[in-house]
């Protein structure tokens, strides 16, 4: 396979001798999108790193993985999640670096197998999950081994930093460089922060966020970071146009953005510190900072009927923010977190070594990179080795020691095909320029990415042997070189839902619909058919009903069903309605459903809530149809 015989190929040399090997702060932020920082394109302030990148290097073409854990993994393996299992085939990277010689902590969040501890972390405080309220810690922070309470006054974005802080300064005092890894929770739900900085961005997004993608879109391109090629791809249609929400409902998103924009701000000032920490311990020349984020920007979306009630600056509150808002992130890409398009693999990555950098201050480099390659960079400059042995098995990545010597490398060619795969959300393979996506197991999509950067043009159907070669392997990759179950790459569908239906197989036995979920171009005159897996029951279901609305009027519906037991769909494996209204063209509709409108194996449904569980679509502009 040419993804492991390049990693094969990879010769390791001792970049400098050992008392002159750089420090490394890794410092990873929590969902941030492709073009949520000052120097990509937002709105927010982040002087700080702004400032890093004036001083450091851009990548515009680095990629990690669709979902948190996964990313984390090939971080810390320089391979796939699946093919790492469970670390049982890898050599972390925090251990190679400790039998290198190098002080070694991480601080935040591990989301990993076991105990940072137990892979060659020396120290550790933060969690061991996926998340955490930020005033709280919710009960989840560790020190070392020993759970800690934390106090009235603690926030987590600080915390950790407090903790990195220490931690360089103990590898100080014992004359060893540092590998430093802080794991921000931020800007990860829930988005918890001080009132103080919320009202700081009162009325900057007030715009909505059709208009500030465009605006973020001229932006990046007045940056340098896209070019001609790149266009501002249109919404999906998932995405509600901000122009057809009622006021109440723009007043209320426009302020969870100043929310989520609060807490970029704080995450910013935390990096400021530590920026001006080494300076204060003159270790600015020697020490690598590399800042990215571990997936694209994502949403929680919350609940239709509770999200107004949400105060982010109380302890216990879970703030979320909308997918709309999400499509602002991840501009110029389409869709989010968790997806193997671009908005979901595209990130921001800055990298400042003042020594060892031989780059022009404030330079964009086009090279595309992926995360795994972090892992052989950062071994080389340790000046130490991985040979596997089994069951270990070969890395993929490749150095990026070569950018760090000659930022005019080529653009065009990546170093290793990239293979991604998660869950039945998302799959993917990247040999550029040529790249395949599926999302909810739906049929892939090839994209031509040095013509078509912003995946606007399926080019599926015109050039089927690129698809048919490029489909091949992954599935080859998948089934010789990982440890994927079989539900990860079961045979792809015929049908191609849109975002929101993976959430939906979350909580039911869901098989598919029509219109499919969040499909555009549905034409006026549509039933409604929701088909399961398992057979439906309406005992006891009276009074528990679905109903459709448009987004212009969220509180009153333009129909209504309550199927009751007699229904001829008691017992079936779909309902369909077809006393559904004409619809109004080109208008966003969506499903609100109580809990318990159906029950399947004597359990009730959960409820739709137009938040973290949608159904949306919307009709076609045409009178015709």
């Amino acid at each position: 396979m040419r993804l492991l015989l390049s990693a094969l190929l990879l010769v390791f040399i001792d970049y400098s001798p050992a008392e002159d090997r750089p420090n490394i702060l890794l410092i990873v932020a929590d969902d941030m999108g492709y073009s949520d920082l000052g120097c990509y394109g937002a709105e927010f302030d982040t002087p700080h790193l702004d400032q890093l990148a004036g001083e450091g290097t851009r990548l515009a073409n680095f990629r990690v993985n669709p979902m948190c854990v996964v990313s984390r993994t090939s971080l810390m393996t320089g391979q796939t999640h699946t093919q790492s299992d469970h670390y049982k085939r890898s050599l972390p990277l925090s251990k190679a670096l400790e039998e290198a010689g190098y002080a070694t902590s991480i601080s935040g969040k591990w989301h990993q197998p076991r105990h940072p501890l137990d892979h060659g972390f020396q120290r550790f405080y933060g969690f061991l999950g996926g998340q955490i309220n930020n005033f709280t810690g919710s009960g989840s922070i560790v020190r070392q081994r020993e759970p800690e309470e934390v106090p009235a006054d603690w926030f987590a974005t600080d915390a950790f930093t407090d903790h990195t802080i220490k931690s360089i300064d103990v590898a100080s005092a014992q004359g060893k460089p540092f590998f430093a890894y802080l794991a921000f929770n931020a800007p990860h739900t829930p988005l918890n922060v001080s009132r103080e900085l919320v009202e700081k961005y009162e009325g900057r997004f007030d715009e909505g966020w059709n208009q500030l993608r465009e605006k973020r879109f001229q932006r990046l391109r007045q940056l340098g970071l896209i070019d001609e090629r790149h266009i501002n791809s249109p919404p999906t249609p998932d995405v509600r146009p901000w122009h057809e929400l009622p006021k109440e409902t723009q007043e209320h998103e426009a302020f969870r953005m100043q929310v989520y924009a609060a807490v970029i701000d704080n995450l910013d000032t935390n990096v400021g510190r530590l920026l001006a920490h080494l300076d204060k311990k003159g270790l600015r020349e020697n020490t690598l900072v590399i800042f990215l984020s571990d997936n694209g920007g994502d949403y929680g979306n919350g609940h239709i009927k509770v999200d107004r009630s949400v105060i982010p600056w109380e302890r216990n509150s879970i703030p979320y923010l909308s997918n709309g808002w999400a499509s602002l992130r991840c501009a110029p890409f389409r869709f989010y977190k968790s997806s193997c398009y671009e908005g979901g693999v595209r990130v921001p990555f800055i990298m400042r070594w003042p020594k060892g950098l031989k780059h022009d201050p404030g330079l964009i480099s086009f090279q595309q990179a992926h995360i795994t390659d972090l892992y052989p960079t950062f071994l080389q400059l340790a000046g130490t080795t991985y040979e596997p042995a089994p069951p270990q098995v070969p890395i993929i990545g490749r150095s990026l020691l070569p950018l760090f010597e000659d930022s005019r490398r080529p653009s065009t060619d990546t170093e290793h095909p990239v293979f991604w795969s998660f869950s039945d959300t998302s799959r993917g393979y990247l040999d550029y320029p040529w790249k395949i996506v599926s999302i909810n197991e739906g049929p892939w999509a090839l994209y031509n990415l040095k013509r078509d950067p912003v995946e606007a043009i399926d080019l599926a159907s015109s050039n089927p042997q690129q698809l048919a070669k490029l489909a091949k392997s992954w599935l080859d990759f998948a089934e010789s070189e990982t440890k994927i179950p079989p539900s990860w790459r079961t045979p792809l569908r015929t049908e191609k839902h849109g975002w929101g239906y993976h959430r939906l197989t979350k909580i039911w036995p869901f098989d598919t619909s029509v219109p499919l979920c969040s499909e555009g171009d549905v034409p006026l005159q549509t039933p409604l058919t929701l088909a399961f897996k398992q057979p439906l029951d309406f005992t006891n279901t009276k009074g528990k009903t679905i109903r459709l609305y448009r987004i212009q009027d969220p509180t009153t519906p333009v129909w209504t069903a309550d199927p009751e037991p007699n229904h001829p769909a008691q017992g079936a494996l779909s309902i369909t309605f077809d006393n559904l209204p004409k619809l109004q063209p080109d208008t966003s509709y969506f499903l609100l459903s109580d809990t318990g409108f159906a029950r399947i194996n004597q359990k009730p449904l959960e409820g739709l809530n137009d938040g973290a569980r949608w159904f949306r679509f919307r009709t076609t502009s045409s009178l015709e149809k």
